[in-house]
């Protein structure tokens, strides 16, 4: 009896140690500023939206897809964070835009007219800028009229300003 109640104990202690460890073959939970994570979204179908903005308010956006759709998002998520927005919004002016929230909401919108002052050597992969023929994954800091500033994954530092 005393050898079943070690066994059992025994099987106890090793269910439970082995509770809360993730399989090998689990995702890994990334966070926004991982390289590893930025290179597999860019890696995935591209689910970046293209159009020009029509109608937007304190808290919605209504872009006009290249398809001809009409579609209204919330500039913030039900879970209350904000959609990243990089460049001003402007009335007619050109974006990309991914969503989430099942389309409901921003995640990355990215004025292309005010970008495309500095440069016309980039893609946009599912709401990340890829500068020099794709060489370049970056992080914008700031898109305005006057400049445009990111740092790339490869370290360099991208600072333009308008001529204009």
């Amino acid at each position: 009896m005393r050898g079943f109640r070690w066994s059992a104990g025994l099987v106890g202690i090793l269910f439970f140690a082995s509770c809360g460890h993730k399989a090998p073959d689990e995702k890994k939970d990334t966070t926004e500023g991982d390289s590893l994570a930025v290179v597999s979204d860019v890696m995935e179908k591209d689910t970046t939206i293209y159009g020009v903005s029509d109608e937007f308010g304190m808290s919605t956006f209504t872009l006009i897809t290249d398809s001809g759709d009409t579609l209204s998002v919330t500039r913030e998520s039900e879970s209350g964070e904000s959609g990243r927005v990089y460049g001003d919004l402007v009335y007619g002016n050109r974006y990309a835009m991914t969503t989430r929230d099942a389309g409901e909401a921003i995640d990355v919108l990215i004025n292309l007219t005010q970008l495309e002052r500095f440069t016309k050597d980039y893609e946009i992969r599912n709401g990340h800028l890829v500068l020099a023929q794709g060489s370049d994954t970056v992080e914008i800091k700031e898109i305005s009229r006057e400049q445009f500033r990111a740092k790339g994954h490869s370290g360099k530092a991208y600072h333009l300003k308008s001529a204009r």
